[in-house]
This record gives C-alpha cells, sequence and structure tokens, in this order.
C-alpha cells in the first residue's frame, strides 16, 4: 500500500486561512535594532489601507475642565506618555511617531500644511496662522469596541455642536514633534501637533469656541480604563 506523505501543519494552516479570507496582518513593533527604544510599548496592525492601535479609554480626562483652563474636547487619541495623554479621551499604546510611520508604510503621504504659528499665535486677530486648514489624505477614524462586530465612527461617539462634522486628515507634522512634545495622534482641529486633525474646525474655532467635542450620553465606550482598538483607515 503506497504511504503518501502530508503536507506540513503550518502549510495546511495557511492554506484554511487563505480559503476563509481572513485578511493578513502584519505587526508593527519600531526598529528591529538592539535595544528598542523605550516607547516600542505595543503593536500596531497594519493592513493593506489601515492601521489599528490598541488604547484605553478615558472620558474624564478628555471632558475635564480646570478651573476655565485646560482642554476639554481637543485631543482624540495620545500616545500614553506624551504630554498631552491627561486631556484624551484615548490613550493609544504607541507613539505618535510609531504611527506616522505607519500611515506612510501605507503609501500616504502627509500634507505637513501646518506651522507652529498655527497654534502659538492663536490669539493674535491680526494672524492668519491659527485660521489654516489641516491638508493631506483623507482618512477614516473608527473605534473598535469589544463585543460589536464592526468599528464605530466618530460620530456615534462625539457631540459636535458647531455641526460642522468630522473630515479628518492625514496632516504628519513630523518636524513639529521635537518642540511639541504632545504624543498627539488625532485631534479635533486643524492642530500642527496633531498627525490626523479635523478639517472642518481650526485652531481659530477652538480660541472663539465654535464648537467644544463631548462624548455622547449613548456612546457605545466601555468604561474608563476600558480597551478598545483605534482604527485610521485611508479613503
Amino acid at each position: 500500500m503506497e504511504i503518501r506523505r502530508l503536507p506540513h501543519p503550518l502549510l495546511l494552516t495557511g492554506l484554511a486561512l487563505l480559503g476563509a479570507g481572513v485578511a493578513a496582518w502584519a505587526i508593527v513593533s519600531g526598529p528591529r535594532s538592539a535595544p528598542p527604544p523605550a516607547e516600542d510599548t505595543g503593536p500596531i496592525r497594519v493592513g493593506s489601507r489601515e492601521i489599528e492601535v490598541p488604547a484605553t479609554v478615558s472620558r474624564t480626562a478628555f471632558e475635564r475642565e480646570l478651573l476655565g483652563m485646560g482642554m476639554p474636547g481637543y485631543h482624540l487619541i495620545v500616545w500614553k506618555d506624551g504630554g498631552a495623554a491627561g486631556a484624551a479621551l484615548f490613550r493609544a499604546e504607541v507613539s505618535d511617531t510609531q504611527v506616522l510611520d505607519a500611515v506612510e508604510r501605507l503609501g500616504a503621504r502627509p500634507g505637513d500644511a501646518l506651522q507652529m504659528a498655527t497654534w502659538e499665535e492663536r490669539k493674535d486677530p491680526s494672524s492668519k496662522a491659527p485660521d489654516q486648514v489641516i491638508a493631506g489624505p483623507p482618512v477614516e477614524v473608527l473605534v473598535r469596541v469589544p463585543g460589536r462586530p464592526a468599528p464605530v465612527p466618530l460620530d456615534q461617539i462625539l457631540e459636535d455642536p458647531g455641526r460642522r462634522g468630522f473630515d479628518m486628515r492625514f496632516g504628519g507634522h513630523r518636524a513639529n514633534i521635537p518642540r511639541w512634545k504632545s504624543g498627539c495622534i488625532v485631534c479635533l482641529y486643524s492642530c500642527p501637533g496633531s498627525k490626523v486633525g479635523n478639517a472642518r474646525y481650526t485652531v481659530r474655532d477652538w480660541v472663539k469656541g465654535t464648537t467644544r467635542f463631548r462624548v455622547r450620553k449613548d456612546a457605545p465606550l466601555p468604561a474608563d480604563g476600558g480597551r478598545v482598538g483605534i482604527v485610521l483607515r485611508l479613503r
């Protein structure tokens, strides 16, 4: 009787995944050289048109008012070790630089339209810098919540009293990182510190209070400290 050798179990597993149509993901965890930077604290999942990063929720920090100061409703996603993490709705496990690198690997070219003056001159009525709008490829920002079959769009998470909505753009602004040091990944205004920002609102709009984003009461988010996945998808 002829005995046939079966394919290696790993090969069978790979063929089964392909047959089921499961997307392949690459794990990006920063440079391979040893020792790795301390900021390489978590993986980024990379697909053909999107990345996903792990994060924790803190709606209390996002909406916190500090004696009329602070920046409630401004920072959506910030690296957990960044300077603005204490005011963010989502604290990412990876740095803003890692996210910037990963999105660029998808082939996206950042707009890099905003300089530091966009923020630094925000209270100067004669300056045009705070009125500038973030530029770059459009990016859809979604939140993957445990127990839900599909990631949740921003308009199901945030209230926008100004009703202009979201037009999120890959601004990049790598040159501003050494000065900004905020760890900002996604801001809800056209901010020079963000890697992704909202073209519907400028820094001037922030100063004027044109809108103040808040978490919807019916937002399908876990409690503070709960884990989610942040999806940045090129459109």
